[in-house]
């Protein structure tokens, strides 16, 4: 899941791009907890392979598990800067929803492959 990781990283990033060429900083931030999960994924997936030692799947979904913490947290705390209720749990069901469904994937891969 290394390709697939970093081609959402990839958009992602190029989402946060658009954003702020477009001069919507706060927009920007409030989606940039979205590129913790797959950075994290990618990087535990890369290194070990670039300095050639393998990880074992317990700490690779230890890192997974941590990433998706500190992302789901820093959606919360930014979801506060939303004044109305509505917006605020559609950010964070879509956001959360979206970094929890990949989360469950990652980890899933992690002990199949």
């Amino acid at each position: 899941m290394v390709v697939e990781s970093l081609a959402i990283l990839l958009l992602l990033l190029i989402i946060e791009v658009v954003f702020l060429r477009a001069k919507r900083r706060e927009h920007a931030v409030q989606i940039a907890p979205l590129l913790i999960l797959p950075a994290g994924h990618f990087l535990v997936n890369l290194v070990p392979d670039l300095i050639r030692f393998q990880l074992t799947a317990t700490v690779k979904t230890s890192v997974d598990v941590l990433c998706l913490a500190i992302a789901v947290s820093l959606l919360g705390i930014f979801s506060v800067r939303f004044t109305r209720m509505r917006t605020r749990a559609a950010y964070l069901l879509t956001c959360g929803g979206f970094t929890v469904i990949l989360g469950l994937i990652f980890i899933y891969n992690n002990y199949v492959v």
